[in-house]
């Protein structure tokens, strides 16, 4: 694998399956984010599947998506993603931040993701509400987490202040 991440996707039998691949840095995240609004706002699933089998690394942002992903079908539902995650080190990433708490990790693959999700253009101003938005999400899951994401979150928030673009639009939280 290269490196460059991407994250595919497949709608099966009443499940949504997230292939993600590679690298996940948060210049997916605006792709993911709106994606993950289409998905939710759509319906048509009872299940959230997230193969990581693929994946050589997460970044914040992504951790956020991720948490994204378990409490909207929480909300939905009131069920747990199911993540596939086979490497030791994304496993202790996901157990640092108590995301392991939130969804129910795997040992073997699900079906095939074919579908790439479509990609985005955003403005630098939208990707870094992107960004503020996951880590707001990590910050809400714990006191833990707040310590250690609460600088990133409050650094994006000074940054959109000061953005001309993007004073008429204020970050949304847990959308």
């Amino acid at each position: 694998m290269n490196g460059d991440g991407s994250v595919r996707y497949a709608l099966q039998g009443g499940s949504c399956v997230l292939r993600f691949e590679g690298a996940i840095r948060y210049t997916l995240g605006h792709a993911l984010e709106a994606f993950l609004d289409r998905l939710f706002a759509q319906g048509g699933f009872e299940d959230v599947v997230v193969d990581l089998g693929d994946a050589e690394s997460i970044d914040s942002t992504g951790l956020g998506l991720l948490a994204k992903i378990a409490g909207q079908l929480r909300r939905r539902n009131g069920r747990k993603p199911l993540v596939f995650s086979p490497r030791e080190d994304i496993n202790a990433l996901l157990a640092s931040i108590c995301l392991d708490e939130r969804v129910v990790l795997c040992e073997r693959p699900p079906v095939a993701a074919s579908e790439a999700v479509p990609a985005t253009d955003p403005s630098s101003a939208e990707l870094a509400r992107t960004v503020l938005n996951a880590h707001k999400l990590l910050c809400a899951m714990n006191e833990s987490n707040r310590a250690m994401f609460q600088s990133v979150v409050d650094a994006f928030e000074q940054d959109l202040a000061s953005t001309p673009e993007t004073t008429a639009q204020p970050a949304e939280h847990g959308r």
